[in-house]
């Protein structure tokens, strides 16, 4: 936010010194008495040379508006920081706070490039147009801020990149995990096919049977509960049990071998 600032301040700048430079210059070859300029807010010698700019041809109406458009962004930081930065908050009241604000002045990623392509773009125009040229030092000036700045955003990109991949690599563990794709529990076996519980949630030989199966593919207790849609407590007493009865080494019966329960309906499922 501080490069956005600095480089929307100086790309107004430029814009302000290049077009009184330019008239000035014009001026001295015509031999012209300059007139004593009139005293006009800020935004309306802003307003002035962008015109001069379009009407000497330097920059076209789309780019002179992409240019005002950019220098406002200084103006959201600097007068809605609070805004601005809401999104990092880990505040949950904060985080659900911000979709009630429509017009909620938000941080724009890509206007340091923009600005940065901007300030190019006008510095090309304007010496295939042989505007006259002004020198500053500001940019020495800020130059070891500007490098500490981005010596930090690449440390912060790579670190960013580097959790975004840890995350990446986890949520893909995680969906195989919880895949049964490619396993015989589909149709009638599938863990959660209402015939395999009773009614209150307690699973029916062929459930428990199948929730063992889960436990012999390596899925993890939690993975299992989310699987059968049981609770974690009731998840970690059935892999207690299938560890009782060996495990990975147990006996393991046909699931077509074990007979379907009858489960009466009652009268509140039929509703």
């Amino acid at each position: 936010m501080i490069l956005i600032i600095y480089h929307a301040e100086e790309l107004k700048r430029e814009v302000l010194e290049i077009v009184a430079a330019q008239r000035d210059w014009k001026n001295a070859v015509n031999d012209e008495d300059r007139p004593a300029e009139e005293e006009v807010p800020d935004r309306k010698k802003v307003k002035r040379a962008f015109d001069a700019l379009v009407r000497d041809g330097v920059l076209t109406p789309d780019e002179r508006r992409e240019m005002v458009d950019l220098i406002g962004r200084r103006n959201s930081i600097a007068h809605h920081l609070d805004q601005v930065t809401a999104d990092l908050s880990t505040d949950a009241w904060v985080r659900d706070h911000l979709a009630y604000m429509p017009d909620r002045q938000e941080h724009d990623y890509e206007a340091l490039d923009r600005l940065e392509a901007m300030r190019r773009l006008l510095e090309e125009r304007t010496i295939a147009q042989h505007y006259v040229g002004v020198m500053s030092m500001r940019g020495i000036l800020f130059e070891a801020t500007e490098k500490a700045l981005r010596d930090d955003i690449r440390r912060l990109d790579r670190r960013i990149r580097k959790l975004v991949r840890e995350r990446r690599t986890a949520i893909q563990a995680l969906n195989k995990e919880m895949s049964i794709e490619a396993t015989e529990l589909v149709g009638d076996f599938h863990p959660r096919w209402p015939e395999n519980r009773y009614h209150r949630g307690r699973l029916t030989p062929r459930g428990v049977e199948i929730c063992y199966r889960l436990f012999d593919m390596g899925k993890s207790a939690m993975a299992v509960a989310h699987i059968m849609e049981l609770s974690l407590s009731s998840a970690r007493a059935r892999e207690r049990q299938w560890r009782t009865l060996g495990g990975e080494t147990r006996p393991v019966p046909q699931l077509e071998s074990i007979p379907k329960v009858h489960i009466p309906v009652r009268y509140e499922d039929m509703r």
